[in-house]
């Protein structure tokens, strides 16, 4: 007795579901779209404004960045500049003041990264970035916090 097997709704479902699963798999481990725009080199910009001396002062010219939480790579640093860190404070008289705290720089990165055309801003990996965008960084052996500045697209 031979018997034959017969696909049903069920399994048409299964098979959908598991290229599904493959395909999100894919693009976690692999990165990229579907078929995008091709890569184009942007220039980007970070303020960190209050970052403590001992991890501001290590970061170079040429260091690799990268995204703490999405772990995107975000190139490589082209500009580095110091200055007084930026925090602001009341006044009893209630006014909002800047004022630089002891030990802490301003650090302005500017970076050389690889990324894909959006309509608000770049993607960089599979994560998108716009001015604004509050981040944790990794740079060289620093870990920092900012947020993008400027997105400028080079090529």
């Amino acid at each position: 007795m031979e018997k034959k097997f017969k696909f049903n709704v069920v399994d048409v479902i299964v098979i959908l579901v598991i290229a599904a699963v493959c395909l999100f798999v894919g693009t976690m481990f692999f990165g990229g779209g579907f078929g995008g725009s091709s890569a184009s080199l942007y220039e980007v910009t970070y303020l960190c404004e209050e970052v403590p001396s001992f991890a501001a002062t290590i970061i170079e010219v040429g260091d690799k960045v990268l995204d703490e939480q999405k772990d995107s790579d975000l190139g490589v640093v082209t500009k580095v500049e110091l200055t007084d860190s930026r925090t602001y404070t009341v006044t009893d008289a209630g006014e909002v003041r800047c004022v630089p705290k002891e030990h802490y720089n301003c650090v302005a990165l500017t970076t050389e990264v690889k990324g894909q055309d959006y309509d608000f801003g770049m993607i960089a990996g599979s994560s998108k970035y716009g001015v604004g965008h509050s981040i944790t960084i990794r740079v060289g052996d620093a870990k920092i916090f900012g947020r993008v500045s400027g997105i400028k697209k080079i090529d």
